[in-house]
């Protein structure tokens, strides 16, 4: 008798062998043997079950800005949390956020209702789940700061509410990171007292201090909380600007930015991570810990 072999099953919102280079603000990376960008918070239920069906791992991204896909691509389910699922609402006193609305449109809608309390996050390319998976922050604030609560589905499809736990999120870090929880959804409170500065004036200052002439994932390393130094005045003083490993390049305007400057590869970007983590320890004996969350 011939043995009977487990068909895949069958779901139309899920895609195969799809490059990964278009959806990381790096542009490297190879394929995910499976793909899918989900409209809505039922699609992403069916998206799980058939990971689960089918024995998959499962990688969540929004905007691709803080990742590392390696050359060789991903052997499971992505699941993309972007503009297909972006819908906002203000209630008053608090705004509700689908996972993919950008952090850029959540700064942009608040000021339009009378809000700055969100201009922090002007800049920084990610989205609301990964904004919260990564606890996104600047100029002293984070958005765990204004966390009422968070929607997310478990490994095992199931919806679940999280109330927001302040002693749970630190510095680029929350309950959400390297977890089965996907987020799907948030809410988060408006503090119509707070008075920062203008979103035009924060995107000017970043274009001054940051290098955006070529992609990069931003940031590549916390800051350490060990040292009275940031990670790139370290980066710095070890001399790694101008720092070139294939394609890849440490920008002579911010030593903890890497950029591509065409035809990198994974490997020449996680390579040039290596060579920086080394200086920095050999030179001051400090390890620096990678913000880019790498596959």
């Amino acid at each position: 008798m011939v043995p009977q072999v487990a068909e895949k099953p069958k779901i139309d919102l899920i895609q195969e062998d799809v490059s990964l280079r278009s959806f990381t603000t790096w542009h490297v990376g190879g394929p995910a043997r499976f793909f899918c960008q989900p409209k809505s918070t039922g699609q992403v239920k069916r998206a799980i079950n058939f990971a689960n069906e089918m024995g998959l791992d499962i990688k969540i991204i929004g905007n691709g800005s803080n990742l590392l896909v390696p050359d060789e691509g991903y052997d499971g389910l992505v699941i993309r949390l972007g503009s297909n699922l972006a819908e906002t609402e203000i209630n008053d006193r608090s705004i509700n956020a689908a996972a993919g609305a950008s952090l850029y449109k959540l700064a942009d809608i608040t000021n339009k209702a009378g809000s700055s309390c969100f201009n922090f996050l002007t800049g920084i390319p990610g989205t609301v789940g990964g904004g919260i998976t990564m606890n996104a922050g600047a100029y002293g604030r984070e958005i765990s700061n204004y966390l009422k609560g968070v929607k997310y589905i478990d490994g095992q499809g199931e919806i679940h509410e999280y109330s927001h736990l302040p002693g749970s999120f630190d510095y680029r870090n929350s309950p959400f990171l390297d977890s089965e929880k996907i987020i799907v959804g948030a809410e988060l409170k408006l503090d119509y007292t707070e008075d920062q500065p203008k979103m035009s004036e924060i995107l000017e200052s970043r274009r001054k201090k940051l290098p955006y002439s070529k992609p990069s994932a931003g940031s590549v390393f916390k800051n350490p909380t060990n040292c009275d130094k940031t990670a790139g005045e370290l980066l710095d003083r070890a001399g790694a600007k101008g720092l070139t490993v294939g394609d890849a390049v440490v920008s002579h305007q911010h030593a903890n930015f890497i950029l591509n400057k065409g035809h990198a590869t994974a490997k020449n970007i996680q390579n040039t991570i290596d060579i920086l983590r080394n200086r920095v320890y050999k030179e001051f004996g400090v390890t620096l810990v990678t913000e880019v969350v790498v596959i």
